[in-house]
């Protein structure tokens, strides 16, 4: 992407740098469901009630608890290890976990290079500030991005694996953030960001 579009970046967001990703991945098509939240951890915590609707007003660890009971659930190994408030990850399991930040952006991005997650429009793809009513909608109504992946822009944030942190001035490769930090990024801006 051209390096003037950097001024629309957040400073938090910069500089942009070259990230090299070694794993496969697979990224859920739609953000979690209420429903499938439900089916998983047996109650539903969101603020914004319907089945097809992204589960919202959860925590981290909430997450991480989520996705190692839907991997037993199907029979998969689980990824995270969680012991009171440390949490690490098996990268190598074959369960369910979070993108690290990288994998995130890279699924955003859908093999195309746009603005938003699938488009230069942000109505096309996302529910905002202006367009949401200030709620949530039922995931996949707006147009996917280029891997076919809905609502990776607004909706709700996302979380990720990393803390935050600042970036790398120079090229990585498959990175996970900082070692420590004090919170969680949250990717992809939400019904009201």
């Amino acid at each position: 992407g051209a390096l003037e579009d950097d001024e629309d970046a957040y400073e938090d967001e910069k500089p942009r740098h070259k990230v090299t990703l070694t794993r496969d991945l697979l990224m859920g098509k739609y953000a979690v469901t209420q429903a499938l939240w439900e089916s998983v951890m047996g109650s539903n915590p969101s603020r914004f009630k319907g089945a097809n609707r992204p589960v919202n007003s959860v925590n981290w660890f909430d997450v991480v608890e989520f996705c190692n009971k839907l991997s037993v659930m199907e029979g998969l190994e689980s990824a995270y290890t969680i012991n009171g408030q440390q949490v690490t990850c098996n990268w190598n399991a074959n369960g369910y976990r979070l993108p690290t930040e990288a994998e995130w952006e890279y699924s955003a991005r859908g093999g195309e290079y746009h603005k938003y997650a699938g488009s230069d429009n942000v109505d096309e793809v996302a529910w905002y500030h202006r367009n949401s009513g200030d709620e949530t909608h039922p995931v996949g109504q707006k147009k996917p991005n280029g891997f076919g992946l809905y609502d990776m822009s607004g909706n709700v944030l996302e979380w990720v694996w990393d803390w935050n942190g600042g970036y790398s001035h120079g090229p990585v490769t498959d990175p996970y953030g900082p070692a420590v930090g004090s919170d969680r990024v949250c990717r992809g801006g939400s019904w009201s960001y």
